[in-house]
């Protein structure tokens, strides 16, 4: 059963975290956070595909995290105390988790997944 991947409105990426959410597929968009966080850190999305994925590597170019993710259901940006996060619900027929990308005030990336 498929569901619909719900995302913020471009305009909260960029009011939110500093970055645009650019157009880098026909359907896909993609978040490069190199000149707000210091890190390179890259975050796509596919709406029609649902799928997101996080790449975040080290300052001589080698992956420190690289996770791609289907069935992606929401993605939303949340704030509290001081810390920015980008919050990815996943459920597939098997699996359901979240991966969730700390933005600010500095970058963390953690994923949760279980069998559903």
């Amino acid at each position: 059963m498929r569901t619909e991947f719900v995302t913020p409105d471009h305009q909260d990426f960029l009011n939110t975290l500093g970055v645009e959410a650019e157009i880098t597929g026909d359907t896909q968009r993609t978040l490069k956070f190199a000149e707000v966080t210091g890190e390179d850190l890259t975050f796509s999305y596919d709406a029609t595909g649902q799928s997101v994925r996080v790449a975040w590597r080290n300052a001589s170019g080698k992956n420190l995290v690289t996770i791609f993710r289907e069935g992606a259901t929401l993605l939303r940006i949340t704030e509290e105390g001081g810390v920015t996060q980008l919050l990815t619900e996943f459920r597939t027929r098997d699996t359901a988790g979240q991966l969730v990308v700390q933005v600010f005030p500095d970058v963390q990336v953690e994923e949760k997944s279980l069998l559903s």
